[in-house]
């Protein structure tokens, strides 16, 4: 079974609670027993996001039958990785639900860890809201980029509201703030791109805007805190 080394905690001297986010399960909680020992088969294999292929046993806190490291994002362990890899775990832990599997959920996080790790240092701000974007979309959180929320007029005069609501002038509340066509147009071409093509994507110089705008979008969505987000976006 294809997971990821989501979180571990310790449990008693020798032994560590290890949640995988699975392809096939979902989240689940698997107990390492022994994990602590110099000799234990869980060594170097439970790390943060690794990839791992695995078999379990038992039913109320499954057991490590075999486990294989498939892969080790050792690229993620630097600082200006790392706190991307942060941010997108928040924002799919957001999204899980326990032992409750979503393929298409896990095919998107894979890829964007994988997308983390490999990607050159500049281009790691347009990946951050390339999968934004996706994450929303799949959830059917992200507002129609293209017309008002109310009356369902297009135009290039929308407004945002705090909640990340799009209205048009007529309908907007005085707390609303105009988002440009431009980065409307920009988060239509980060969407519609596959994952493997956002780091070649040109320079678009209103992309600041639309990061600044996404966190409207991602809090309406996901209401959870962005702690990591001004640190990801540093790069």
């Amino acid at each position: 079974m294809q997971a990821l080394v989501w979180k571990r905690s310790d449990l008693r001297e020798s032994s560590r609670l290890i949640t995988l986010w699975t392809r096939d399960r979902g989240r689940l909680g698997v107990l390492g027993k022994g994990a602590h020992r110099h000799n234990s088969a869980l060594l170097g294999k439970i790390d943060f996001l690794n990839e791992l292929d695995v078999q379990l046993s038992g039913r109320s806190v499954p057991l490590f039958r075999r486990v294989k490291l498939v892969h080790e994002p050792r690229p993620l362990r630097a600082p200006e990785r790392y706190w991307l890899a942060c941010h997108l775990a928040r924002l799919f832990d957001a999204c899980l639900v326990q032992e409750h599997p979503d393929p298409e959920l896990f095919d998107l996080g894979l890829g964007a860890f994988r997308l983390a790790e490999r990607s050159p240092l500049s281009t790691l701000p347009q990946i951050t809201a390339g999968i934004e974007l996706k994450l929303l979309r799949q959830l059917g959180s992200l507002p129609e980029l293209d017309r008002c929320s109310d009356c369902g007029r297009e135009g290039s005069e929308l407004r945002i509201e705090p909640n990340g609501a799009l209205r048009c002038p007529a309908h907007a509340s005085p707390r609303a703030d105009r988002i440009s066509a431009q980065a409307l147009q920009r988060a239509r071409t980060l969407i519609e791109s596959r994952g493997r093509d956002l780091p070649g994507l040109p320079d678009d110089p209103a992309q600041g805007e639309l990061i600044a705008r996404l966190r409207s979008w991602l809090h309406a969505g996901l209401e959870v805190g962005l702690p990591f987000r001004a640190l990801a976006l540093r790069a």
